[in-house]
């Protein structure tokens, strides 16, 4: 093997807080080659983002290294001064933030920022050929028009491109390493695949190597080639990416990999992690994840494990040890239940043919603001046609998931569907009611029987209120009358799985998941029949997923409710819904039971959402075709003619710029497709 590019020995972070020093990476070590593509995962709160600023050496200014050695080259990037750290950043090493809209300054243009960039390493070029090449970067990323697009500013572009962006500026100067944090972590699944189809390319093309962090489990096994586990600053289990999710050997990461949703799992409970990761603050003794680990013993909440090597892998695990006493029960992962012994462990309760909502017609369209000088010179606003004819029907009991790329009206139309956005035409019928145009007066009185779980749990969250006061508020709201307050509570608490402990916290106080819990638990106080859930999902680590979506199952078994789950993660889709309605520029492109969509896609842009899913598993990543949507979703203020997909279509043919297909039956098992060629789909396949 060839001399490693970079080497992490023993390691350590700390940071100074007024609780005292806190550890954060605890003896860390690994290495990575030239061309090789390393992931890190884990849970949130584990040091991923901690390791990337550590190998950046861009900590915070209370972070630092207290041990270890970081070797770039023949350099100990822990022992250089920020002026020899100025000189490697940005040439050698440079990275991929999260969040690209807060990395790009927005009072410069895009321009501006490639070229100083570029300029603080490449003194000898004048400001032409620095354009020059920023544009050819921007051209390789997939920017279309770069040469016009890059003196826009950040704002002017979206969530991918400026992700795009930023992978440019990293890459500018040909890097030997580039550390990637959670570079997908809020895109799209169609514009996740083009983002890991372009890292891999690069790495291909120009031979960088690539430290890639993230907790999707599926992305990692598509686009790396080692993994690291890292749980509570430690890492747990290091190995090549076949060893690791065919045979993981730490329980954290056997753990991991069973809380991942998929079809084959829906008549399942998803497995779940008790318990969180612990505070920096509160470290157990012995193995960090003993209090978690279905396999511990005595000398687990005592004993610092050691890291062991073992068949090619290394796992800091007493269970690998030499002395372990008795029969080993970590050493193998269960062999996963075939489709037809999962249909076999439980029986889902089935929709009953009563429409419970039905939408026709539906359209919902907003009207661009203008600013002053520009009503002044008699410009008019353009129209959003966020929703633009949907029908539907949802039936009683049915978990009806609404699918598509950001832009494609999702959310829009759940909330018309509650009359929080009020619908420009169409009807909406709830329970045999059409409430289209019922004042709000009279729509507030039927809140109790429809509610919402809001995208964004915390925001949603009153950060004044206790959960308590939360958790009573629909209650006041609606006149309704509790005997005894506590016991409400702890009864609504119980019901999403929270102790009775979180009575008394503020919503800042709540992780991720409990957060979520207390918002579900919330929209069920007052026992409605009706369930529309933005993103259930979006932002949580695997396990909290797992454990959201076990609780929305249950809840319907146990309470007869009917979902409308809104998603972009098909991954959730094919777990929990009975039928799906594929959206597109406002409009349903494709409705069809779940399972013959992910079978047999009807619509060119159901086969792409489909052929971009990552999924857990390596071995898929030399089979499945991706198929690469060419651009972005058009803007609902100018969509084309015709068919709105047919710009990113494969198939397109001539009739499809200017005629618009209809939402036919496909087959005689209810299945709808707006597509001039759905069987071209199915041949393809």
């Amino acid at each position: 093997m060839d001399t490693p590019l970079l080497q992490v020995k023993n390691l350590q972070v700390k940071y100074h807080t007024r609780e005292g020093i806190l550890t954060a990476i605890q003896d860390a070590s690994f290495e990575i080659h030239q061309r090789e593509i390393l992931g890190i995962v884990g849970e949130s709160g584990c040091g991923k983002s901690t390791m990337a600023s550590a190998m950046m050496r861009l900590l915070p200014p209370n972070g630092e290294i207290g041990a270890g050695q970081i070797l770039f080259g023949d350099q100990d990037l822990a022992q250089l001064s920020e002026e020899q750290l100025r000189y490697i950043r940005g040439r050698d090493m440079s990275m991929i933030f999260q969040d690209a809209m807060t990395s790009l300054n927005p009072v410069f243009s895009v321009q501006e920022q490639m070229t100083d960039a570029l300029k603080a390493h490449q003194w000898d070029k004048s400001r032409k050929e620095l354009r020059a090449a920023a544009i050819e970067m921007l051209d390789r990323v997939g920017i279309p028009d770069a040469a016009r697009q890059i003196k826009e500013y950040p704002h002017q572009f979206s969530g991918g491109m400026r992700q795009r962006i930023m992978i440019a500026m990293a890459l500018m100067s040909n890097p030997a390493l580039l550390v990637a944090d959670e570079p997908t972590s809020a895109l799209d699944v169609t514009l996740e695949a083009q983002i890991i189809d372009l890292i891999r390319g690069l790495r291909n093309e120009l031979g960088t190597a690539i430290l890639y962090i993230t907790h999707d489990l599926g992305v990692v096994a598509q686009l790396c080639d080692r993994v690291i586990v890292m749980y509570a600053g430690h890492i747990v289990e290091a190995g090549d990416i076949f060893s690791i999710f065919e045979k993981p050997k730490h329980p954290y990461t056997q753990a991991l990999l069973r809380s991942h949703p998929s079809h084959s799992l829906r008549g399942t409970r998803l497995t779940t992690i008790s318990g969180r990761v612990p505070s920096l603050k509160e470290l157990p003794p012995g193995c960090k994840f003993a209090p978690r680990c279905e396999y511990a013993l005595r000398r687990c909440d005592t004993n610092e494990p050691r890291l062991i090597p073992i068949d090619g892998q290394r796992v800091l695990c007493h269970g690998y040890e030499p002395d372990w006493q008795g029969e080993n029960p970590i050493m193998t992962l269960a062999v996963a239940a075939t489709a037809d012994e999962v249909a076999g462990t439980a029986v889902e309760k089935t929709a009953t043919d009563e429409v419970v909502v039905q939408t026709n017609q539906l359209r919902t369209h907003f009207r661009d603001h203008v600013g002053f000088l520009a009503e002044i010179l008699g410009e008019e606003g353009g129209t959003v046609r966020a929703v633009d004819g949907v029908d539907v029907r949802v039936r009683r009991g049915e978990t009806l998931a609404l699918v598509g790329e950001s832009g494609s009206g999702k959310t829009t139309f759940g909330r018309t569907v509650l009359r929080l956005t009020d619908p420009t035409a169409g009807e909406i019928v709830v329970e045999g009611q059409d409430i289209t145009a019922l004042p709000q007066s009279q729509i507030r009185s039927m809140r109790a029987r429809m509610q919402m779980i809001f995208q964004d749990p915390t925001s949603s969250l009153s950060p004044r209120m206790k959960v308590s006061s939360i958790l009573l508020e629909p209650f006041k709201i609606h006149g309704v009358r509790v005997v005894n307050e506590n016991d409400k509570v702890d009864e609504l608490l119980e019901m999403v799985g929270l102790s009775a402990e979180q009575t008394d916290k503020y919503p800042h106080q709540l992780s991720g998941g409990q957060a979520r819990r207390v918002g579900i638990a919330r929209a069920l106080a007052l026992n409605p029949d009706i369930l529309v859930a933005d993103e259930p999902t979006a932002g949580l680590d695997v396990s909290v997923a797992a454990g959201v979506l076990n609780l929305l199952k249950d809840l319907r078994e146990e309470l007869d409710l009917t979902y409308i789950v809104i998603t972009h993660d098909l991954s959730v889709v094919s777990f929990i819904a009975d039928r799906v309605a594929v959206m597109y520029l406002g409009k349903i492109v494709e409705l069809a039971e779940a399972g013959e969509l992910f079978a047999t896609p009807k619509h060119p842009y159901t086969e792409a959402l489909i052929s971009a899913i990552s999924l857990p598993d390596p071995r898929l990543r030399e089979k499945s075709e991706r198929i690469i949507l060419s651009g972005e979703i058009p803007s609902p203020r100018h969509p084309p003619a015709g068919c709105p997909f047919h710009p990113r279509c494969r198939y397109a043919e001539k009739r499809c710029a200017s005629e618009v297909p209809l939402l036919e039956p496909v087959d005689g098992q209810g299945r709808l497709s707006a597509c001039h060629f759905p069987e071209r789909v199915q041949a393809e396949l």
